[in-house]
């Protein structure tokens, strides 16, 4: 007896722009060490959600593989390094390379004018 197993993978194309944001994101000098890179972004319950890239942890079974789905742990701060903005959590500091249509960069800023951060 043969049995079928379904299998999803949750990941994202990125579009030019992203590429090239994300290529910006990763030349550009930072004060601290990132972690990754985040493409798509969209806060939500203090966390940032969007499409991983250059993660340092990736591991062999596609965790934080390129192009996956990441949701971060809760954002500690948030501040803007040159163009780009840097996210620290308890985890690491994650680099937003693009936020998400129709409503990232607003979730972002509706989060820094909340004032919670721990």
């Amino acid at each position: 007896m043969s049995e079928v197993i379904n299998v999803e993978f949750h990941s994202k194309w990125l579009t030019d722009f992203e590429l090239i944001r994300l290529v910006r994101a990763t030349n550009q000098k930072y004060t601290i060490a990132i972690t990754a890179f985040i493409s798509g972004a969209m806060v939500i319950d203090d966390t940032c959600l969007g499409v991983v890239f250059g993660h340092l942890d990736k591991d062999d079974f596609g965790r934080h593989a390129d192009c996956s789905i990441i949701q971060t742990g809760k954002i500690l701060s948030a501040r803007k390094e040159g163009r780009f903005w840097v996210l620290s959590t308890h985890e690491g500091h994650y680099v937003v390379g693009t936020f998400k249509r129709g409503g990232g960069r607003a979730s972002l800023l509706q989060f820094l004018k909340s004032g919670e951060r721990l």
